[in-house]
């Protein structure tokens, strides 16, 4: 080797561990980083020729390549944003600079998304997260990447739930006179959530049984139901000798079913012991969870959920063939391979962490110890140029 190879040799050097230097000052910079992948560099072997024997191999220095680990899983830490989200597994983000799809989309693992005035859940690179809407069977279909959309938190603002089923549960008395009437208001609701008073009225036969009827108490005194009520020798309900209808149905078409098999008879005085309906008033939208499955289930004021979107997790055949983009995103590359689209906790795909944030996956005691090792062979590297220069400087003095 001549003295262009040693210079040559020694920059090889100096470049590569520079680009050891950077990559090591780029993890220590995103220490803090949600999402962040650390760097690795990797050194190898220059090799510019063959030997003066023929058969021996003339180095040429070093070079060095940089690569990121996409694949490695960083601590998750706990928030109190419900929707923070970590991966616990592989897969990623499915994320999209533009709400409304007109952007490509890419792959992250920075999962510390918030919500616009508007609903849309993006996180703080401004990437908006993607997923499928859930339908009323409550399934969600996830196809393509293209056929995503922005999850959106208002996509229900308020829900109300129709009163289907009313309780009712006591004692008759036997000895009611005929003609004796007992009441009961029950509060049901209808399908906009509207407070509806339902009210329950048993007359005495003078027997031991009772004619009742069910019926609203509004403008319109709408009758639900109504049939005579026949108690067995033991006081017990005779739903077979009863008339009572146990199923009715509004003008509107709200079902709303009876459950009186509580009601008995007896001696003692008629009273009610249990008067209940289902239902809710209007709420309105009060915050979101996110179960580890990715289903996103919206809460409201009136103490109902729904499920309203599915989160999608991303797969990669070869997830370091990802290309590394701004703001701890990832773009596929044909060296990538073909992706996949799953429901978290499903074929590859990891499970959804709420309330937590996955960090950075760089270990600063790793990298000051790396960069000590780094910067000693950068100057053992510069030191080789040194020398070389005087051995020239040697030479060519001692020619003249």
């Amino acid at each position: 080797m001549g003295f262009s190879g040693l210079f040559a040799t020694g920059l090889s050097g100096v470049n590569a561990y520079a680009a050891s230097l950077e990559s090591i000052s780029q993890n220590i910079a995103n220490t803090q980083t949600t999402g962040y992948r650390r760097a690795q560099t990797d050194f190898s072997t220059l090799v510019t020729s063959l030997g003066s024997d023929g058969g021996s191999i003339e180095g040429g220095g070093v070079t060095a390549s940089v690569r990121t680990n996409f694949s490695e899983q960083g601590a998750i830490t706990r928030t109190g944003s419900s929707t923070d989200l970590a991966i616990a597994g592989d897969g990623f983000f499915v994320v999209s600079e533009s709400a409304d799809g007109t952007e490509p989309v890419v792959l992250t693992r920075s999962g510390g998304f918030s919500a616009l005035a508007n609903g849309d859940l993006v996180n703080d690179a401004g990437y908006f997260l993607q997923g499928a809407p859930i339908g009323a069977n409550g399934t969600a279909t996830l196809g393509s990447l293209n056929s995503l959309q922005t999850i959106n938190i208002n996509a229900v603002p308020g829900l109300a739930e129709a009163s289907s089923a009313v309780t009712l549960a006591g004692a008759l008395s036997t000895n009611a006179a005929a003609g004796a009437i007992a009441a009961q208001n029950i509060q049901t609701f209808d399908g906009d959530g509207t407070a509806r008073n339902l009210l329950f009225t048993v007359t005495s036969r003078g027997d031991g049984n009772y004619d009742a009827i069910a019926q609203f108490t509004d403008g319109a005194q709408e009758v639900i139901s109504s049939g005579a009520l026949i108690f067995d020798a033991n006081g017990r309900l005779d739903n077979a000798a009863s008339s009572f209808a146990l199923r009715g149905t509004t003008n509107d078409g709200q079902a709303i079913n009876f459950d009186i098999a509580a009601l008995t008879s007896g001696a003692g005085a008629t009273q009610f012991t249990t008067a209940t309906a289902n239902g809710a008033a209007f709420g309105t939208l009060t915050g979101v969870d996110v179960s580890s499955n990715g289903r996103v289930t919206a809460q409201f004021s009136n103490g109902l959920t729904q499920d309203i979107f599915q989160i999608a997790i991303a797969n990669v055949v070869n997830a370091e063939g990802l290309e590394e983009g701004p703001s701890s995103t990832f773009s596929l590359t044909s060296a990538a391979g073909d992706v996949s689209i799953d429901i978290p906790q499903s074929g590859r795909a990891g499970a959804i962490e709420g309330s937590a944030l996955e960090i950075s996956t760089v270990d600063i005691g790793q990298e000051f110890s790396a960069l000590i090792e780094t910067q000693r062979a950068y100057s053992a590297n510069t030191r080789v140029i040194s020398l070389a220069d005087e051995l020239w400087q040697t030479l060519t003095q001692t020619a003249r």
